[in-house]
């Protein structure tokens, strides 16, 4: 109890007095090794950190050309906050064999941060043909050679695998993405340490149960316990080769403390019995996979193409086909099937300028059948027709890629003749709503008789040399100046993409942000971590889009290090940096974190309108 108390002492005053000091000092780049000395037939793990910062680059390993490379390069990336202060470092570890027996020099490896190229010391490895020496006292030589020998037998009995259930992909076609433990020992609890980094795709999750349940396969000959810990779907935003970087998984592994036999593997699957029970903590971590993504065929592109990939149909209808002038009427584009809904834009439909037309109002009913995101998306549009008449509404056309056949297809709504009569003439005022439903009439009342002084004057009065003359003779030409200028300035405007993006980037996070706060709102009513999974998408999906609109960022380039980047050469501090590359990991991190209550997903919105408002004021 003495010895556990010293402990948490110790802890306490490292973290006050000790941590800050750590903090402020610069990157380092160190190497180690589990072990220096070892015997032919043995493995090792040497393991370099750039510590103090995740934007090192160009990382270029020396030549292992006295040993076997079994693993590598594993790369994993380390953030924490304590007492305020993060602290970051990323990691890269490569598991190796020797060829031969005698004394060999690992070289310096380098990489480059702050403008500066970093090195490591080398590293000295002796192989032995007997037994290795032990680098301990001798009364813990049995002890840390019965450790090591766990840690080995652990690592060939459990292990982590991604799993895909196509590797060569049309760009925006659905991927399934398995991530699958493997077992041979007996594993009490699980506990996510890094989430995949998804670049280049869109990603959705898949729904797996929060109980992992264990199923039996057979690998290289062994029977292996198999567990789900993650599912989503996946749909490549770019052509080439895209890379699911790998998922670290912190395992807790139950073992015998002592033995019966001199087999270490008796451990694992002897009578608990002949010796006590113990936990050991084991880090597995799932390979890197590469996915080839094909390019749509640009020859057969459709002008109509949105970018739909998978197999959809499409549905197009009128509430009504006759009506009187200034009534409403809706006009509902049905798209079904499966792919990437959540994608597909409004079709485009055209109307007469007789008809006015608003945004339409976009609902959706998605689900996941058998791995597979599908449903449909129902694009609502509000039409007022102004004049009486017969008014044609065009055909609507959608055209999609169908995986399936390989090839585009396109399909046609029939045409609308909307039969409008002479209503109101009185032209009702309508608030910018979508759906019928929505649509209120207002100002519909009684009209007052005119009260006010009515302004008179001789019959024979000279209107030609009075001011108002002159008024109306120069205000056709300042009003054709001002057009030619606004015309001249929209155009500018619509040619600079980047310009309209950045224009609209706060509008559309503020959108984002209200249907986050919506889901924020029902968490606090009910507790629900549905509520909370989607409160946390809307927030991730909110900050990138915001940073992608605001810095011109292509989707297909967005990550971390490249915004963190971006961010700090507009000149931005590197605090307000810091906290949107953790605020964006907190996000993805607490997507799949246990539960979290209402007051903690509060403090992270008004966090996200804070870095929202403190970037604009920056990039004014």
């Amino acid at each position: 109890m003495c010895k556990i108390f010293s402990h948490i002492v110790f802890n306490l005053i490292f973290a006050f007095f000790l941590l800050p000091f750590v903090f402020a000092q610069d990157a380092t780049f160190t190497a180690f090794v589990d072990r220096n000395k070892l015997a032919m037939g043995e493995r090792f793990e040497i393991t370099y950190t750039l510590s103090g910062s995740t934007s090192g680059s160009n990382f270029r390993p020396p030549s292992f050309n006295d040993f076997l490379t079994l693993s590598g390069p594993n790369q994993s990336t380390n953030m924490q906050f304590i007492n305020g202060a993060m602290s970051a470092s990323v990691t890269y570890s490569y598991i190796l064999q020797p060829r031969a027996e005698g004394k060999f020099v690992i070289p310096s490896a380098f990489i480059n941060h702050g403008g500066k190229q970093l090195q490591t010391q080398p590293i000295t490895i002796e192989v032995a043909k007997g037994a290795p020496q032990q680098q301990s006292t001798p009364g813990g030589k049995k002890q840390s050679q019965q450790e090591t020998d766990i840690g080995q037998q652990i690592g060939d009995n459990l292990f982590l695998k991604v799993v895909v259930d196509k590797a060569r992909v049309y760009q925006g076609e659905q991927i399934t993405a398995t991530y699958k433990i493997y077992t041979r020992v007996n594993v009490v609890n699980y506990n996510l340490v890094k989430l995949p980094a998804l670049t280049g795709f869109w990603s959705e999750d898949l729904d797996v149960p929060k109980q992992v349940q264990l199923s039996t396969e057979v690998v290289n000959g062994k029977q292996y316990r198999v567990g789900v810990l993650k599912k989503v779907a996946l749909f490549p935003q770019r052509s080439g080769t895209l890379s699911l970087d790998p998922m670290e998984v912190e395992c807790v592994v139950q073992v015998q403390s002592r033995r019966r036999s001199n087999d270490v593997f008796d451990q694992f699957f002897n009578d608990p019995f002949f010796g006590g029970v113990s936990n050991v903590n084991h880090k597995v971590r799932s390979q890197s996979l590469n996915i080839s993504v094909l390019q749509l065929p640009i020859s057969d592109m459709p002008t109509n193409f949105g970018g739909a990939v998978g197999k959809f149909s499409m549905e197009v209808w009128l509430d009504k086909l006759q009506t009187k002038t200034n009534e409403p009427v809706t006009l509902k584009v049905k798209i079904s099937g499966r792919g990437n809904l959540k994608l597909l834009e409004a079709p485009n439909v055209n109307v007469t300028t007789d008809i006015e037309k608003y945004e339409p109002k976009i609902s959706d009913n998605i689900t996941k059948q058998s791995d597979q995101i599908a449903g449909s998306r129902t694009f609502e549009y509000l039409l007022i027709p102004r004049h009486p008449g017969d008014h044609k509404i065009p055909s609507v056309q959608f055209a999609y890629f169908d995986v399936d056949k390989k090839s585009f297809v396109s399909h046609s709504s029939p045409e609308f003749i909307l039969n409008v009569e002479k209503g109101s003439e009185i032209t009702p005022t309508y608030a910018v709503g979508i759906s019928k439903e929505d649509v209120k009439l207002l100002g519909e009342d009684i009209r007052f008789i005119k009260s006010e002084t009515i302004s008179l004057r001789r019959k024979g009065d000279r209107f030609t040399a009075s001011t108002l003359f002159f008024v109306l003779s120069i205000t056709p030409i300042l009003a054709f100046v001002g057009f030619m200028f606004y015309a001249k300035r929209r155009e500018k405007l619509q040619g600079n993409l980047i310009l309209v993006r950045n224009r609209k980037a706060r509008k559309l996070a503020r959108h984002r942000l209200a249907e986050a706060k919506k889901f924020l709102d029902a968490k606090k009513k009910v507790d629900d971590s549905t509520r909370r999974e989607e409160f946390y998408t809307e927030i991730s999906r909110a900050l990138w889009g915001y940073v992608a609109d605001k810095l011109g960022i292509p989707p297909s380039d967005l990550s971390v290090d490249f915004v963190r980047t971006t961010i700090e050469s507009r000149n931005i501090p590197t605090e307000v940096s810091n906290k949107l590359t953790s605020t964006i990991e907190m996000c993805e991190f607490a997507r799949f974190a246990p539960a979290t209550d209402a007051v903690q997903m509060d403090q992270v919105y008004k966090d996200m309108v804070e870095l929202i408002s403190t970037i604009e004021e920056r990039l004014r």
